[in-house]
C-alpha cells in the first residue's frame, strides 16, 4: 500500500509539472532555457536546479511517461498481489522500471548538450587541419568532452589548475597553457585557431575578428578565419 501511495503520489507531481511546464518553440537551444547556478554543480544532480517551466517543457514526453509508468506500476503491483499472484505483481513493477530507465535515458539525451561538447566536436572536426589550434577560454574541464571527441589536443587560457595543475609542472610537460597575450599571437597569425567559449561575446575577442562556427548547449565555437572561404 505504500508503494501505491508512492505512486500515486509521483504522478500528481508530475501531473503538476506538465501542466506548469511551456513546450518550447522549435529549435530552441535548451540552453537559454535554463538559469545557471554554477554553486550547485558540484552537488549530485545539481542542474536540477536549472530547471524552468519552459525547460521543463523539453521534458514533457519523459514526464509523462514516468508519471503514468509510476502510476500504473505501483497500481497493478497493489492489484496483483492482493489477487495473490506475487510474481506477476512483481513483473509489473519490473516492466515499471524499464519504462523509467528509457524515460531518463531520453532525459539524458536531450540534456546532453548542457554537459557535452559534442556537436561543438563534430563541427570543429569538419574542419580540422593539421596544425589548427584548438583554445578553451576556461577550465579545462569545462570542455574535457571537446578533446574526447576529436581526439585533439587542447589549449587552455587558464593559469594551470585543476587536475593539470601537477603535469603542468613538469620540464617536459607540453605547451597547452595560454595567456591573452599568447592567444592574442595566435589569433592574428597565419595558423587557424578555434576557441571554445561559454559566452557569446567572450571578452578575450573584444576589439578582433572573429566568426563564430557553432553553438550548442550555451557553448560556442569562434575562429579567426572565416571558414566559409
Amino acid at each position: 500500500m505504500g508503494l501505491l501511495a508512492f505512486g500515486v503520489l509521483a504522478f500528481v507531481a508530475g501531473s503538476i509539472l506538465l501542466v506548469v511546464s511551456h513546450r518550447p518553440a522549435p529549435g530552441a537551444d535548451l540552453a537559454d532555457l535554463l538559469t545557471k547556478n554554477p554553486d550547485e554543480y558540484n552537488l549530485s544532480l545539481g542542474h536540477i536546479l536549472d530547471l524552468t517551466p519552459k525547460a521543463l517543457g523539453a521534458f514533457r514526453g519523459p514526464l509523462l511517461g514516468v508519471s503514468l509508468g509510476l502510476l500504473l506500476g505501483t497500481g497493478l503491483n497493489w492489484i496483483l498481489r492482493k489477487r495473490g499472484r506475487p510474481f506477476a505483481g512483481n513483473t509489473a513493477l519490473s516492466a515499471m522500471m524499464v519504462v523509467l530507465l528509457a524515460c531518463v535515458h531520453s532525459s539524458f539525451i536531450t540534456f546532453s548538450p548542457i554537459l557535452s561538447s559534442y556537436n561543438l566536436a563534430q563541427a570543429v572536426r569538419k574542419q580540422f587541419r593539421l596544425g589548427d589550434v584548438i583554445v578553451v577560454d576556461g577550465e579545462y574541464h569545462e570542455a574535457a568532452t571537446l578533446n574526447f571527441y576529436t581526439g585533439i589536443q587542447l589549449h587552455v587560457l587558464h593559469e594551470p589548475s585543476g587536475n593539470l595543475w601537477y603535469g603542468a609542472k613538469f620540464p617536459d610537460a607540453p605547451h597547452i597553457f595560454e595567456t591573452p597575450e599568447s592567444l592574442a599571437v595566435l589569433w592574428n597569425g597565419p595558423g587557424r585557431v578555434f576557441l571554445w567559449a561559454d559566452q557569446e561575446n567572450p571578452k578575450e575577442l573584444k576589439g578582433v575578428r572573429s566568426f563564430p562556427l557553432a553553438r550548442s548547449g550555451g557553448k560556442f565555437i569562434f575562429t579567426n578565419q572565416d571558414l566559409r572561404e
